[in-house]
């Protein structure tokens, strides 16, 4: 299994007990690349690959939860060759993914900056999570885009309950609750 998933998400603790994934899934073939993370469901228009879960998604185990991609080294000749942390969290288009959830799998955020590589690549700001309201014991839900403050983090559309949060950095940690 991969260890690393960019700048942006990371798990904490990824106890095969907890976790649930289910794979054999394929990432849309069109569009925008996904980012890592991502609340991610199965496609019923289209068997066999996955769409960017709605505002009032709930999570489900197996079938609505975290997009995470383990193949990230599978690169084709005709790619760019300059591969790094940035290009790590994004999921590739119509390749292999993983749906995740599972109480108890402890995962970290981090928002990131846009910034300007050393060889001129200009990398752009990502926003995994909105950092209103964030504060321990406080649960996050998918609004479509990004991971959002909910009150009651056993709300049926909440995903995880947040553990630790530190603005200066963008970064939180949380744990997820289905």
């Amino acid at each position: 299994m991969a260890s690393d998933y960019g700048l942006n998400f990371g798990f904490r603790v990824s106890d095969e007990s907890y976790r649930r994934s289910n794979g054999r899934v394929k990432t849309p073939a069109t569009g925008a690349p996904l980012l890592l993370v991502t609340a991610v469901e199965l496609d019923p228009a289209n068997p066999g690959y996955l769409r960017v879960a709605g505002a009032t998604a709930k999570p489900r185990t197996y079938t609505c939860g975290l997009l995470v991609q383990e193949e990230v080294w599978d690169r084709a000749i005709y790619e760019a060759s300059i591969l790094d942390s940035f290009s790590l969290g994004i999921a590739k288009p119509n390749r292999l993914s993983v749906i995740t959830n599972g109480a108890g799998t402890k995962v970290w955020f981090r928002n990131t900056a846009a910034q300007t590589r050393a060889d001129g690549r200009v990398i752009p700001a990502v926003t995994i999570f909105d950092p209103t309201n964030v504060a321990v014991g406080r649960g996050r839900t998918w609004n479509g885009t990004q991971w959002v403050d909910i009150a009651d983090p056993t709300a049926a559309t909440a995903f995880m309950e947040v553990t630790w949060f530190e603005p200066a950095y963008g970064r939180l940690e949380a744990v997820l609750t289905h």
